[in-house]
Parts: C-alpha cells; structure tokens; sequence
C-alpha cells in the first residue's frame, strides 16, 4: 500500500488535463486549511524523466486534489501530504475524470471534454460507461 509522503508545494503541479477547468471560490478551503491543515492527502505521479529536477528533489504532477493544492497555497503551506503512485497518462485522465465526475458541480462541457479525451486515448464508448457510472 503507498504511503503518505509530505511534498514541497513548490515541487507539485496541476495536471494539464485535469477536467475541471474552473476551481471555484477557494475562499472558505482556504481558510478550514489554514485552521485544521490538509485532512485528505493529494495523489500525485513522479513527472516526465526528460523534465530537469534533481534527483533528490523531483517535480510531481497532481492527479487527485487540484482545489486542496490551490486553497493551500493560498493558505500559506509549504508542504502537502501525498500518496505518489505509478500511473500511465491514460490512467491519469480516467482517474481524474472519474474522480470529478462523482460530485455533480463539473459542467456538462467538461464533462464532454474528459470523455473525449478518453475515447481519444482508446477507450471505447462502453468502457468509458463502466468506469464513469454514465450510460
């Protein structure tokens, strides 16, 4: 089972392809993380091997806690707790989608844009169903 690693803030970064475009009013995260700190951990990947980052300090690419990552910032954290964990760019794209498609405030456009990327990436219209619950 991963662990839980703390990760420099300024090491971490928001997934390009992350479906939720619009992260909403931050404003009141901010503010329960700054009282009670980070109470869900992000999940992250290890970033390219061609980017440049020293060894013993490597970038990581945020999958899973984009809203938690911002509010921190604005909170003033320096560090983050993070699950890192291996994943293909598919993988990465079905589990964000997935992820937000279980609350209800993504949009029905960013909704359409994860399930193109995904068909893009090969799933077909069936797989794509089973893994987001949507017929």
């Amino acid at each position: 089972m991963p662990q839980i690693v703390n990760i420099a803030i300024d090491r971490l970064f928001p997934h390009a392809d992350n479906p939720r475009k619009d992260l909403g009013d931050l404003s009141e995260l901010a503010a329960s993380i700054k009282a009670s700190g980070i109470l869900q951990n992000l999940t992250v990947v290890p970033d390219e091997p061609d980017k440049p980052d020293t060894p013993e300090s490597p970038d990581f690419t945020i999958i899973i806690g984009h809203r938690r990552y911002a509010a921190a910032k604005i909170a003033g954290l320096t560090e983050l707790p993070c699950v890192v964990v291996e994943m293909s760019e598919r993988e990465q794209l079905q589990t964000m989608l997935v992820e937000n498609m279980q609350r209800s405030d993504l949009t029905v456009y960013e909704q359409a844009q994860g399930f193109q990327m995904m068909l893009n990436m090969g799933d077909s219209v069936a797989e794509i169903a089973e893994k987001s619950g949507f017929s």
